[in-house]
C-alpha cells in the first residue's frame, strides 16, 4: 500500500489531487479545517474509494495543531510515500494596515506549518522513492502589490522546497514545488468579468488553468525520479504580455 498526505484536500487544487492519487491506488489521509460542506462533498463524490482514505478535521494554523494532525497520521501508518503542502491563505490589506495577526496567520498556515509538518513527518516518508512536494505560487515571483503577505510566504515556500533538497539526498527523498498561475477553483467565483478579463490579458493562454492540469503535474514529479530541488511553474505564460 502506498500512502499519501495532502493538507488542505477537500476543494479547489487540493481536492483534485486527492482524487488522483486515489486513483492511482494510493491511501490518502484528507485534511480539512472548518468547511464541513467540502468535506461532505468529498465523502460522497468518492465513495467507491471509501476504504482508501481518511479525513482529518484539523484547522493548520497553528503549531499545535499541526503536530496533532501529523501524530494522528502516525497513529495509521508508519510509512508516507507522498507529502503535499496545500494548504494556503491569503490577506490583501495595503502595506501599513496589514496587523500583526494577519501577517502571521499567512505566513503560520502558508511558510510555517508546512515546515512543521515535513520536520514532523520526515522519519516517516519513504527512503528511496518519496516525495515531499510544497504548493507555491505564481505571486511568488512576480509579486502584486496587494497581496504582500501572500507573496512573501510563497517566496519563502520556493526557498524552503531548495532548502531542503541536499538534507534528504542521501535518502533519494526528492523535494520540490509546484507554482500554479490563476487556476479556475471555487475561490475565484465572486470575482468580476472585468477581474477575469484583466487578468486574461496578462497570460499568454488568456485563460485560469484547471485544477486537473496542476494535479497532472503533481503525478509527473511523484513518478519521476529525477525531477529534485525545483520550483515548476503551471501559469500558462503569465506575465508575458
Amino acid at each position: 500500500m502506498k500512502y499519501a498526505v495532502i493538507t488542505g484536500s477537500t476543494k479547489g487544487i487540493g481536492r483534485t489531487i486527492a482524487e488522483e492519487l486515489l486513483r492511482n491506488d494510493y491511501f490518502v489521509f484528507i485534511n480539512y479545517a472548518n468547511d464541513i460542506e467540502s468535506e461532505k462533498s468529498f465523502q460522497e463524490d468518492n465513495k467507491k474509494f471509501e476504504d482508501k482514505f481518511i479525513c482529518i478535521r484539523k484547522d493548520l494554523s497553528n503549531y499545535e495543531n499541526a503536530i496533532e494532525f501529523c501524530k494522528e497520521i502516525i497513529k495509521h501508518t508508519k510509512k508516507i510515500d507522498v507529502l503535499i503542502l496545500n494548504c494556503g491563505i491569503t490577506e490583501k490589506s495595503p502595506f501599513g494596515n496589514i496587523s500583526k495577526d494577519a501577517w502571521e496567520k499567512v505566513m503560520n498556515i502558508n511558510l510555517n506549518i508546512p515546515f512543521y509538518i515535513i520536520q514532523y513527518i520526515s522519519p516517516y516518508i519513504t527512503n528511496d522513492r518519496g516525495r515531499i512536494i510544497l504548493m507555491g505560487s505564481v505571486m511568488g515571483k512576480y509579486n502584486h502589490s496587494t497581496s504582500l503577505a501572500y507573496n512573501v510566504s510563497k517566496a519563502g515556500v520556493n526557498a524552503l522546497a531548495n532548502s531542503l533538497v541536499k538534507y534528504f539526498s542521501d535518502r533519494k527523498i526528492t523535494v520540490n514545488s509546484i507554482c500554479p498561475g490563476f487556476i479556475d477553483t471555487p475561490y475565484h467565483n465572486n470575482r468580476s468579468k472585468e477581474s477575469f478579463d484583466r487578468i486574461n490579458s496578462k497570460i499568454a493562454l488568456h485563460r485560469f488553468g484547471k485544477t486537473k492540469e496542476v494535479s497532472s503535474l503533481c503525478m509527473e514529479i511523484i513518478k519521476n525520479q529525477y525531477i529534485n530541488g525545483a520550483n515548476i511553474d503551471i501559469n500558462g505564460g503569465y506575465n508575458y504580455f
